[in-house]
């Protein structure tokens, strides 16, 4: 689901006790939210297009919900990691 920047400070704040913007919120029972927004003003600093950066905010919920955690600076690493292998599988697909 896309968010408008607002709704996903609010929503970022209710479940996750952190009232910021954010890129992507993963639920786990499988709903991921996007603020395309956020995407916006961070693909050119990744160096991807809109849709590039939105697929990669995708890949990241759905590494969470098969079980990939970013809390601790070695998960972070290997989601990152992984995200990148998937991406780079998906637009050379």
């Amino acid at each position: 689901m896309l968010l408008d920047r607002a709704t996903m400070a609010q929503v970022h704040g209710d479940f996750l006790g952190d009232a910021t913007v954010t890129d992507v919120i993963t639920f786990p029972y499988g709903e991921i939210l996007i603020c395309p927004a956020v995407a916006w003003e961070t693909a050119a600093v990744n160096g991807l297009s809109m849709p590039e950066e939105l697929l990669l905010y995708l890949l990241h919920g759905v590494l969470h919900l098969t079980g990939y955690e970013d809390k601790t600076p070695a998960g972070a690493q290997d989601m990152a990691a992984a995200q990148e292998k998937l991406l780079r599988k998906v637009l050379t697909a």
